[in-house]
């Protein structure tokens, strides 16, 4: 048996944004509905080059496949010349356990099925006339948040905070907005605010986002991380989140709990979200951790449209 491998020039041929978001509404909706495999992810990390690596692995009742994904993010690489983010998935038949195919994406597979999850949730519980988002953050998710959030609704102003003034300079020049740096105050006040970064810790006072009628959190996807401040969590008046178990154990909204401002049966699933069009008066929080059951579904519809 000759396995193929399938690089990320024919990967991006056929996954396009309509694909990408098509595949994982699919997977949040059904992982709501419980017609999903999730096993826990595997995770390591490497501080002592600023990295980590993240094993994750998922399969939706009923598909062909089903995929195991393996994903990294070394955060220096900028400096070194190299992406942040690399990675591949192993899709498998669901029939047989037969490999079917390595799909070589570099990880970008799993920057778009992050960026497609963060655009519909925040599409959702974002007010319809909201065109203005805060961006917290500034690397390739921060950016391509905004871009697949723009793609499901008019974004006419983009205020964006970072540690590092060029990065900040250099993601504004990289959107097709009217995007600018913002104090952390402004970007956190937002009606829409996005958080992408690897923070360790809270990236400003729950005050700071007063103004903000939805936030949604992307980066804290392993034990340790944060970057939403617990108090937030308490004035909200929906939590939505990936996977229940994922984020009470490593998501910001598991810090809030972990903090005693949240119950642990306070959120809703994001799925249940999508399906059923939710909304409540008020701030609404997405605290997103990252699916291996998106990566699943997307590589599967991948390997399906290069087959036809």
């Amino acid at each position: 048996m000759t396995l193929s491998i399938v690089d990320l020039s024919e990967i991006r041929a056929v996954a396009t944004r309509e694909l990408v978001f098509g595949a994982v509404r699919e997977a949040l909706v059904a992982h709501a509905e419980g017609r999903t495999q999730l096993p826990p992810p595997i995770a390591m990390v490497f501080p002592e080059v600023g990295g980590d690596c993240h094993v994750k692995a998922g399969h939706l009742t009923g598909a062909p496949y089903f995929g195991v994904k393996v994903a990294a993010g070394f955060y220096r690489n900028a400096e070194r010349g190299l992406p942040s983010n690399s990675g591949l998935i192993l899709v498998l038949d669901a029939a047989t356990g037969v490999p079917a195919a390595v799909l070589a994406d570099e990880g970008w597979l799993t920057a778009w099925r992050t960026a497609a999850a963060g655009a519909l949730v925040t599409h959702a519980l974002t007010p319809p006339g909201v065109d203005e988002v805060g961006v917290l953050g500034t690397g390739l998710q921060a950016r391509l948040q905004v871009e697949w959030l723009h793609a499901l609704r008019p974004l006419t102003r983009v205020r964006v905070w970072g540690r590092r003034p060029e990065a900040v300079r250099g993601l504004c020049a990289d959107l097709d907005l009217d995007a600018r740096p913002a104090t952390i105050e402004e970007a956190a006040g937002s009606p829409c605010v996005l958080t992408a970064t690897p923070a360790t810790s809270p990236l400003a006072p729950a005050s700071a986002f007063a103004g903000a009628l939805h936030v949604t959190g992307i980066g804290t996807d392993l034990p340790g991380k944060g970057e939403l401040p617990p108090e937030l969590f308490a004035g909200a008046a929906l939590v939505a989140t990936d996977d229940h178990a994922q984020c009470l154990d490593h998501g910001d909204f598991g810090n809030a709990v972990r903090a005693g401002v949240t119950g642990p049966e306070s959120d809703l699933a994001v799925g249940v979200v999508l399906r059923d069009g939710v909304t409540r008066p008020g701030l609404s929080i997405a605290d997103l951790t990252g699916l291996g059951v998106a990566d699943a579904a997307v590589a599967s519809a991948v390997f399906t449209a290069l087959a036809r």
